[in-house]
């Protein structure tokens, strides 16, 4: 299953492929505090993949906490796109599907997650087994309203 969606301005797009079904799709909220602020309702599919779309220059990355984590916000609109965590040559990452408006996802009930205590490597361990393989695309260039 392909599931759409993009940010609030429409400059990032996102494709979620997964193989799961809706209703096996686990949605989290983190609770640290920067999710909570956002509102993040977020989906990971270890082997889905997740496509990130977005002009060259379109987003910026946040970093805080054990700073292993690139939090990818659409310069335009502000919107908390995904958090994103290189591993080699490969990057990982977990979708916000309430910014991305992924609506049959957004809408659903999310379990708290509580991670703050966790060690560098354990979270990194936690992601290299559960988070989605991105790819970010930064090379096309697309005209938004």
């Amino acid at each position: 299953m392909l599931l759409h969606g993009a940010c609030h301005c429409g400059q990032v797009e996102v494709t979620f492929e997964t193989a799961l079904p809706l209703d096996r799709i686990e949605v989290r909220a983190c609770q640290c505090s920067f999710c909570r602020n956002h509102g993040a309702k977020t989906v990971t599919d270890s082997s889905g993949s997740l496509t990130i779309s977005a002009p060259s220059g379109a987003l910026t990355r946040y970093r805080f906490g054990l700073k292993i984590t690139d939090y990818l916000i659409c310069n335009r609109c502000g919107a908390y796109v995904a958090a994103v965590m290189t591993d080699g040559a490969k990057e990982l990452a977990t979708l916000n599907v309430v910014s991305t408006r992924i609506e049959a996802l957004a809408s659903r009930e999310a379990k708290p997650a509580h991670l703050d205590n966790e060690t560098a490597d354990r979270r990194r361990e936690r992601r290299r087994k559960a988070w989605t393989p991105t790819k970010i695309n930064t090379t096309a260039a697309r005209k938004h309203g």
